[in-house]
C-alpha cells in the first residue's frame, strides 16, 4: 500500500466575526507520494482557500492537515517543507533571473558553492541557461514563469504548490508550459497539488482531479472517471460539455432499466444506479458521443446551428422540442450540415450516464 504524503482532514476554514463565510466546509483528501493532484472548481469554490491552507498561508479554523502523518496545522509556511509557484510569479524585480532562483537557499545560508550548483542544475532542468543575469523584466512570461518554478525546484520541496500558474500566458503558451510541467513532475516524482478551473489544464496534467464545489468536493478521480462517470449534474456540467435529456424510470429488470427517451425505450445496465421505477431523472451524454447523418433514423431533427472550427464541427440540432449539442471530430470524413438542414440523430446506449433529476 502507498504510503499517503498528505492529508487533509475535515477541514473548515470560516472568515468573518462570526465566521459567516464558510470557504472550506469540511472537505477531506488524501493525496499519495509523487501523485499530482488538481483542485479543480468554479472562481469562489473554496479550492485556493484550501492551498492556502496547506502552504500554512491562512490556518484551519478545524480539522487537520498531516504530512507523513504528522499534524502541521500550526507551522508557518517556512517551516513546512513546501514551495508554491503563484499565478502572477512574485518574482524579485530588481534581482536576476540567478539571485531569484538562489534567494531561498541563501536565506538558508547554504554556502556559496552550493547555491551555484544548485541553481545551475535547475536552470538547466527549466531550460534557463545562458539567462542567469538578466532581469525579470527583460524575460517573457513563459520564461518568467519557468524562473518561478525553478525557484520553487532549488529549495527541494516534499511538495509542490500551483496557484493557477498559467492564466497568465496566452493559448499556445499555456498548452506548452502544461506539458513541461508534467514532464517535470514525473521525473522528479514530487507530490504535488495544482490549482485551477481550467478544465483542460486539470484534465492533462492529473493523476487525480478533485471537483470543488461550495467549499466541499463533489468528486474525486481519474481524469476519465470524472468525464465518463460523473457522480453529479454539478460534475457533468462542469466538466466538458453535456446533454441532459429529461427521463423516467420505467422498470427495472434482470439487471437491467428501461427509460423513456424521446418517445422510445432506453435499456441501459442496473448498475448505472439504485433508481425507482418512476423517479425522475437526467439521462446524461456528452456531444462527441452523438452521431450525426442523413440516414434515416429514430430520432430525427433540424441543424439550428453549426459552428466550424476545423479539426471539429458543433452543432445544435432540436429534436423533439431539445437541443442536442453534437460535436464532429474530422468533419473532411462526412458531410457538414448547413443550417436548416434535416437530419438524424445516432444515441448509442452505452454513451449515456444516468443522474438523479432530484439533485
Amino acid at each position: 500500500m502507498e504510503s499517503t504524503t498528505l492529508v487533509l482532514d475535515n477541514l473548515v476554514k470560516t472568515f468573518g466575526r462570526r465566521g459567516e463565510v464558510r470557504a472550506v466546509n469540511g472537505l477531506s483528501l488524501e493525496i499519495r507520494q509523487g501523485e499530482f493532484v488538481t483542485l479543480l472548481g468554479p472562481s469562489g469554490c473554496g479550492k485556493t482557500t484550501t492551498l492556502r491552507l496547506i502552504a500554512g498561508f491562512e490556518f484551519p479554523t478545524s480539522g487537520r492537515i498531516l504530512l507523513d502523518g504528522k499534524p502541521i496545522n500550526d507551522l508557518p509556511p517556512n517551516k513546512r517543507p513546501m514551495a508554491m509557484v503563484f499565478q502572477n510569479y512574485a518574482l524579485f524585480p530588481h534581482m536576476s533571473v540567478f539571485d531569484n532562483i538562489a534567494y531561498g537557499l541563501k536565506v538558508k545560508r547554504q554556502p556559496a558553492d552550493a547555491i551555484r550548483e544548485s541553481v545551475e542544475i535547475v536552470m538547466q532542468l527549466m531550460n534557463l541557461v545562458g539567462l542567469g543575469g538578466r532581469m525579470p523584466h527583460q524575460l517573457s512570461g513563459g520564461q518568467q514563469q519557468r524562473v518561478s518554478l525553478a525557484r520553487a525546484l532549488v529549495m527541494q520541496p516534499q511538495v509542490l504548490l500551483f496557484d493557477e500558474p498559467l492564466s497568465n500566458l496566452d493559448a499556445k503558451l499555456r498548452v506548452q508550459m502544461r506539458v513541461e510541467i508534467r514532464r517535470l513532475q514525473q521525473r522528479l516524482g514530487i507530490t504535488t497539488v495544482y490549482v485551477t478551473h481550467d478544465q483542460a489544464e486539470a484534465m492533462s496534467l492529473s493523476d487525480r482531479i478533485a471537483v470543488i464545489h461550495d467549499g466541499q468536493i463533489e468528486q474525486i478521480g481519474t481524469p476519465s472517471e470524472i468525464y465518463q462517470h460523473p457522480a453529479s449534474l454539478f460534475v457533468a456540467d462542469f466538466i466538458g460539455r453535456a446533454n441532459f435529456i429529461e427521463s423516467v424510470v420505467q422498470g427495472r429488470m434482470d439487471g437491467r432499466m428501461t427509460f423513456d427517451l424521446f418517445g422510445h425505450p432506453l435499456i441501459l445496465p442496473a448498475s448505472q444506479g439504485e433508481f425507482a421505477a418512476g423517479e425522475p431523472v437526467y439521462l446524461v451524454i456528452r456531444p462527441e458521443a452523438v452521431r450525426v447523418s442523413r440516414q434515416e433514423g429514430r430520432y430525427a431533427g433540424e441543424v439550428k446551428q453549426m459552428v466550424y472550427l476545423g479539426s471539429t464541427v458543433e452543432y445544435e440540432v432540436e429534436t423533439h422540442d431539445q437541443f442536442i449539442a453534437v460535436v464532429v471530430y474530422d468533419p473532411q470524413q462526412g458531410d457538414i450540415f448547413e443550417e436548416g438542414s434535416r437530419v438524424f440523430l445516432d444515441l448509442p446506449n452505452e454513451a449515456f450516464h444516468v443522474l438523479p433529476r432530484g439533485q
